[in-house]
């Protein structure tokens, strides 16, 4: 498979899995900007003997999205003005499937009562659409592992939700 092919077929997936960890589409659309720039820098060192194509590409997606929020905090504990923005980010939602705004704030809230592991699981099950087998191997998790940690993050958020 070419870079062309794979942007093809892995950018709606990896788009998804970006814009849920960040909650903000055009911070999503930097971010992959990004990743796609150094996918296409490294493709022809690509080794499939290390790891499925899939493994590789959500393993730069997770380090840019982690790279992307270790600046964006540095920086907003740095600056005098950046609690307002923080706070923009956290009020958008790429969850167009809700009921309501209130609702998508209200599962963004509880979202983010999770743990960064948990977060991310989620994002990679329902907004990426990996199984758990895709997401251990993605993860280095086992795959019972992340069935767990689903499940509970799952309850955890039910709950929170129920609460509210």
């Amino acid at each position: 498979m070419n870079f062309e092919e794979t942007y093809k077929k892995y950018f709606k997936r990896i788009f998804a899995y970006v814009c849920s960890r960040t909650g903000n589409e055009t911070t999503a659309e930097d971010i992959c900007i990004n990743l796609w720039q150094k996918v296409l820098e490294k493709f022809s060192s690509y080794d499939e003997s290390k790891g499925n194509i899939e493994q590789w590409l959500f393993t730069i997606a997770r380090n840019e999205v982690n790279s992307y929020f270790r600046l964006y905090f540095i920086k907003n504990f740095f600056s005098l003005t950046g609690k307002e923005e923080l706070h923009q980010h956290l009020d958008k939602q790429p969850l167009e499937n809700l009921a309501s705004e209130e609702d998508k704030k209200l599962l963004f809230q509880c979202l983010q009562d999770l743990s960064k592991k948990e977060r991310d699981l989620i994002s990679l099950k329902f907004f990426s659409s990996l199984n758990n087998r895709e997401i251990a191997k993605v993860s280095g998790l086992s795959e019972s592992n992340v069935g767990t940690i689903l499940k509970r993050s799952l309850d955890k958020i039910r709950l929170k939700m129920e609460s509210l």
